[in-house]
């Protein structure tokens, strides 16, 4: 996290122009941080899954619904004619009904009724068990979260893997650029000896011949290593996020050296720090909760709220206030599911299998690891000694054909010889700075 924030803090203050002259493998690690769209995709993911966490956090609180209706009819929904009668005077006493002796005239009247309703209501409903299954279903969110996290942490360390990767290639190739340069300027010197002794008459012109093949080929491999790094910076600079430039360069090339039991780490310590490992353990605590929710839905479910309610028919209107409890129990879900809680059962033991064999997998990645870069540290000291043997074997060489002992041939081939084994020294360094990345990720450290 500190490391982070100190890319951060470098990144604000990296003049600009340096994209376009050199950059450090700390810079590039910079860059690559801010700017990697494989990054950004995790990070946004992980946004993704936030908003996932507090939408299920809503679940707690009540569910309120409004709705509103208004109908109109074309045609009155009761329609009825009254027609003329009598009515019996009502003087008070329901017994003199039947035997009235005063009555009133009715004309008679046409109904004609509820041609429109008007309706509105808003109810809030609160959950109070649901079987575990918003507890749960919050829990399972939460730890959604997590899991994005640590895929966006894995993210970022194959992020700056392959940036170390490309970076240390690129050294590699440079390197053995100026080799190569070295060994052109030597053929050319050789040419003007060899053309002169040839002017001279005293070898042959196949000893000119085969300095100029010597030199096709030194223009050939340029061309390779030119072609070669220009494409790897390239590749550096989309992976990093910035502007190729022709101009482009990084800034190291002497490879420091370290002893791998320096580095050495216990892999089952380093195991439990790995992003990896927490995602399949996560993904094993994902499936309980699932069992878990399939479980809450067979049972009992216990919800009360309360609604209000207008309603406005036959020129009249009214509220309501109405507050309610729902009790529901499944009872013949419960057949089939059985089984689907015995699926999610299964699945915990599938996951748990696989977090398992997967960490027996790192493990042995780990030791690989640490296997690659002790052996990519022995190769060093063998390409140091092959080097040193060159250099010798190309001095003797050198000095028999200056006392004219031996020919451009032999020369040709010691010097040959020599950059081979300068090329070889340089592959082992480098390949060495690889390794330890791939190590040091392996261990979980940085």
């Amino acid at each position: 996290m500190n490391r982070n924030i100190i890319y951060v803090i470098l990144l604000s203050v990296l003049p600009v122009s340096l994209m376009a002259q050199s950059l450090s493998l700390d810079s590039c690690k910079i860059y690559a941080l801010e700017n990697n769209k494989r990054l950004k995709e995790a990070q946004m993911q992980l946004e993704a899954s936030e908003q996932v966490k507090k939408e299920v956090y809503t679940k707690f609180f009540p569910k309120v619904d409004a709705s509103a209706m208004a109908v109109k009819l074309n045609n009155n929904l009761i329609e009825a004619n009254l027609g003329e009668m009598n009515l019996p005077v009502y003087d008070g006493n329901p017994a003199n009904l039947q035997t009235a002796t005063q009555f009133a005239y009715f004309p008679g009247m046409a109904l004609e009724l509820l041609d429109y309703v008007n309706m509105a209501n808003v109810t809030a409903a609160q959950p109070i068990y649901l079987g575990g299954r918003i507890r749960n279903g919050y829990k399972l969110a939460s730890l959604g979260v997590m899991f994005s996290e640590d895929k966006m942490n894995l993210t970022k360390d194959e992020v700056l893997l392959k940036t170390e990767d490309f970076y240390w290639t690129i050294v590699a190739l440079q390197e053995k650029q100026k080799t190569l340069f070295s060994y052109e300027s030597l053929i050319n010197n050789l040419k003007k000896d060899v053309s002169n002794a040839y002017d001279a008459g005293l070898i042959e012109k196949s000893d000119l011949l085969k300095v100029e093949i010597e030199l096709s080929k030194v223009a050939a491999n340029k061309l390779k290593l030119e072609n070669g790094i220009s494409l790897l910076k390239m590749s550096l600079c989309q992976h990093i996020g910035i502007h190729y430039t022709e101009n482009f360069n990084i800034e190291d090339n002497v490879i420091n050296i370290t002893n791998p039991v320096q580095l050495k780490q216990d892999a089952n310590e380093a195991l439990l720090n790995r992003n990896e490992f927490k995602m399949l353990n996560k993904a094993v605590d994902a499936e309980k909760l699932q069992q878990k929710i399939a479980t809450g839905e067979y049972k009992p479910k216990i919800a009360a709220g309360v609604q209000a309610l207008y309603l406005d028919m036959a020129d009249q209107d009214n509220a309501y206030a109405v507050a309610f409890a729902t009790l529901s129990v499944p009872i013949s879900g419960w057949w089939g599911g059985s089984h689907k809680i015995q699926e999610h059962k299964i699945k915990v033991n599938i996951a748990q299998n696989n977090l398992e064999e997967k960490s027996e997998l790192l493990l042995l990645q780990i030791d690989k690891s640490y296997r690659d870069l002790n052996e990519s540290y022995m190769q060093i000291f063998v390409a140091e000694v092959a080097n040193e043997q060159a250099r010798e074997h190309s001095k003797i060489v050198k000095d028999n054909y200056d006392a004219g002992i031996i020919g451009t041939s032999d020369l040709l081939e010691a010097e040959a010889m020599l950059q081979k084994s300068q090329d070889e020294l340089v592959d082992a360094k480098t390949n060495f700075k690889i390794k330890k990345a791939y190590y040091l990720q392996a261990i979980a450290q940085k």
